[in-house]
């Protein structure tokens, strides 16, 4: 199988549990598997901000990124955060790359324009995966190793952008017609409106799960997103709590998964 794993929060906060989940796409690549690990890092770029004087604003969820803000973003995701990744899979004993969406033409990005106070305006250095070469990619599978790629990108003129990590790592799975694309994240799963966990959503459930309010917030995106991507020749979109014990060895098995499957059909 083709893989692509985003990580993000608690997975890249804590290590024992990212140490955990490296342990994990380790036994994942000995079983045979093709695995692309996707990172962003938001917490840990706040605090860094914070620490240089560079204030902090958000639209929709999406960072305010002007030259400054890039420049930190690139530090901590590209560097801090990536060569932690790597380390982590090392230590297993699992060679790993560590990258960006600008290195060897993997992501040309687009910047965000959106609607602000009735006028059109950019979010500065924010940017949306506009064209994918997976060549980097296939290159380090070829090689036995696992690339961790950082959510930056180059945009046509040079500039490096900051990536949504979700988004990213959809456009990466859309690229590699992967079989599964897993979001590891702190809520687990999708919830319905009294915090049950729903453990498969059928692509065609998605509208009316949204337009009843049954899922809410941060997970409305995030479902969109899912529903793009299966769209797209992805096998399969899983949504899985990061600190639960083996929970992608137990998601590409195909077993009681910690979290929600998210599939074409029943």
């Amino acid at each position: 199988m083709k893989i692509v794993v985003k990580v993000g929060g608690q997975a890249v906060e804590d290590r024992a549990v990212r140490r955990s989940l490296a342990r994990q796409v380790s036994e994942l690549r000995r079983f045979g598997h093709q695995v692309v690990v996707v990172h962003g890092g938001g917490k840990l770029l706040t605090q860094t901000l914070e620490r240089l004087g560079i204030p902090t604003s958000f639209h929709q969820g999406l960072r305010i990124t002007d030259a400054a803000t890039r420049d930190v973003a690139l530090m901590v995701l590209a560097g801090i955060i990536n060569k932690q990744w790597v380390a982590e899979l090392e230590a297993q004993g699992q060679r790993a790359i560590g990258i960006c969406g600008g290195d060897a033409g993997l992501v040309v990005a687009r910047r965000v324009w959106v609607r602000a106070k009735g006028q059109i305006r950019n979010l500065g250095f924010v940017g949306r995966p506009r064209k994918v070469s997976t060549a980097v990619l296939e290159t380090a599978f070829k090689a036995g190793l696992v690339p961790v790629v950082a959510s930056v990108a180059l945009g046509p003129g040079g500039d490096y952008f900051n990536i949504n990590a979700d988004d990213l790592a959809a456009a990466l799975a859309t690229a590699l017609h992967a079989d599964r694309l897993l979001y590891l994240t702190e809520s687990g799963g999708v919830r319905d409106a009294d915090q049950r966990l729903l453990p498969v959503v059928k692509l065609g459930e998605i509208p009316s799960l949204i337009r009843s309010g049954v899922v809410r917030d941060g997970m409305i995106p995030k479902l969109r997103s899912c529903a793009r991507t299966l769209r797209q020749d992805v096998g399969e979109v899983g949504i899985l709590c990061s600190a639960a014990p083996q929970a992608l060895l137990r998601a590409v098995a195909g077993k009681d998964a910690a979290g929600t499957r998210i599939v074409k059909q029943a």
